[in-house]
This record gives C-alpha cells, sequence and structure tokens, in this order.
C-alpha cells in the first residue's frame, strides 16, 4: 500500500455578511477574516465598498424608471 502524505490545509477563511432590504438594496456588515494582512484587508473592503454603491445605486435607478 502506498502511503500519502496528509498536506496541511493552509486556505484562510473570509466571510461577510450582507443584508437586502425590502427594495433589494444591500450592505455588507460584519467583515470576518482569519489571520490576514491590513493592507490586503483593506483593499478587500474597498472593493466590496464599491460593489455595495454601484449594486444600490443600480436598484434606485430602477426603481425611478
Amino acid at each position: 500500500m502506498v502511503s500519502k502524505k496528509k498536506q496541511k490545509d493552509d486556505r484562510k477563511q473570509l466571510l461577510i455578511r450582507y443584508r437586502m432590504n425590502e427594495k433589494g438594496c444591500i450592505s455588507f456588515i460584519d467583515p470576518c477574516c482569519d489571520e490576514i494582512p491590513a493592507l490586503l484587508f483593506g483593499k478587500i473592503m474597498e472593493a466590496i465598498s464599491d460593489v455595495e454603491k454601484e449594486w444600490n445605486a443600480r436598484r434606485i435607478n430602477k426603481l425611478r424608471v
């Protein structure tokens, strides 16, 4: 029988919760992650904020039409 070395799982976890209101607008809340460099976490949060703004702007524009 050939033995397989058990590889160490080095993956990290990033959890981001969100809320969606009755109009379909979202807000991301309670980001939670394993060890992550502060600079990387900041970039991720900037990107998520951009997604939130774009999504909500489209929802608001859709409701106006």
